[in-house]
């Protein structure tokens, strides 16, 4: 089996419900912030290909067409939930905040009620820990830093501290609902 990338995973998550045709998963990644992980034609078929290969989507030729939507396979479910389960690491909170979010968003139907307040915890946490480390460097460096880029490194603290009231809000959502 070859390596499973992010870029499989958020298909794997987008067809988790229903078949898409390779031009729509395509046009989703163009349309939306999911174009920040790829989703030109020359990843997105590539990969459409490799987990075809791996027995995690099958693709179906569509009546009296020449077009084929893709759907994900039970392996595919089973190998979607193993990487949802998965906590946000501290690598993937500090390179992006969209990467822990888009698996949160998947989550529904794979991960029970429990799972996805387990998860939502565990990223607050990270972002707590990681705010923490870059509002220690911040004070440390902010004299020495240009008008221009304190403000920006404040920018992305202010981001962080929305991420981590989103977390808090999202719980109580799931909780309540």
């Amino acid at each position: 089996m070859k390596k499973t990338t992010t870029l499989d995973y958020i298909i794997l998550g987008l067809i988790q419900e229903n078949a898409l045709s390779g031009y729509r998963i395509r046009k989703t990644f163009e349309d939306t912030a999911l174009g920040n992980f790829g989703g030109s034609p020359g990843t997105i078929y590539p990969a459409l290909n490799r987990l075809e290969q791996n027995k995690l989507i099958s693709k179906q030729n569509l009546k009296e067409s020449t077009k084929s939507e893709y759907s994900i396979t039970h392996l595919g479910l089973d190998h979607l939930k193993v990487w949802l389960e998965q906590p946000p690491s501290a690598e993937e909170i500090k390179k992006s905040q969209e990467l822990p979010v888009l698996k949160f968003a998947f989550m529904n139907p794979l991960m029970g009620r429990e799972q996805q307040i387990q998860y939502l915890d565990s990223l607050k946490h990270g972002l707590e820990e990681y705010l923490l480390e870059l509002q220690n460097y911040f004070n440390t460096e902010k004299e020495d830093m240009p008008v221009t880029g304190r403000l920006a490194f404040e920018h992305g603290l202010l981001t962080y501290r929305a991420s981590i009231t989103w977390c808090e809000l999202a719980k109580k959502s799931l909780i309540n609902s």
